[in-house]
């Protein structure tokens, strides 16, 4: 029986790679591909009744993945959906977990662990190949190359901190004794220095450019 799989990532070698290697391992998977998001929703809009699984990755072209399941959530309550991604947080992998999302992979996923999870089923608990607590104290002191490219004050090196373990704006305030508003500031600032749209894009930028040793 043929399994529809719509996979969306703005990595085009790895949507593209991706989609090879599951085709030349099943010949019953029919894979639809999107590296952007506008033509993926429109897609998914149209089409969900005949889609039986949605991969995708949490940041595409700085579009948050959660926003976009979020915008979806009423054509996907019947479909699959498994997060596919480079970034790997506990807070990441909770709020998955919390938004029904099925299944929480790094991209590092062997083909047989991918195609073990596209076909159980669509009930089955969640499912998560991080090895716990891996990365608890991966995020201890913030590079001081970028405090100074990024004029960055020690209340936003806090911020980001906390923003990176998955705190949100209320708890930060309490954390900091400030109020929220002031904590909202600060992410703007905080946005507006470094070039990020949102906590996912943050943790990317992190990542990326070597922001905590």
């Amino acid at each position: 029986m043929t399994k529809k799989i719509v996979i969306c990532d703005d990595h085009t070698l790895f949507l593209n790679g991706v989609s090879e290697i599951l085709k030349k391992r099943s010949n019953t998977f029919e894979i639809t591909l999107f590296s952007d998001v506008e033509s993926c929703k429109i897609y998914i809009q149209h089409h969900f009744e005949q889609i039986d699984v949605f991969i995708c990755d949490l940041n595409i072209n700085s579009f948050d993945g959660f926003d976009l399941l979020v915008e979806l959530k009423s054509q996907l309550q019947n479909i699959k959906i498994i997060i596919l991604s480079a970034y790997y947080e506990d807070f990441l992998i909770q709020k998955a977990k919390k938004n029904r999302i099925h299944a929480f992979l790094k991209k590092e996923t062997t083909v047989d662990e991918l195609i073990l999870v596209i076909n159980r089923e669509l009930n089955a608990p969640f499912y998560t190949n991080k090895i716990k607590n891996a990365d608890k104290n991966r995020y201890t002191a913030i590079d001081g190359t970028f405090v100074n490219k990024y004029r960055l004050s020690k209340q936003e090196i806090k911020i980001i901190k906390f923003i990176i373990e998955g705190k949100k704006s209320a708890e930060i305030s309490e954390k900091l004794f400030i109020s929220k508003l002031t904590v909202d500031t600060h992410r703007k600032n905080i946005n507006k220095k470094l070039e990020v749209s949102n906590s996912s894009s943050l943790i990317k930028f992190a990542n990326e450019n070597n922001l905590f040793n």
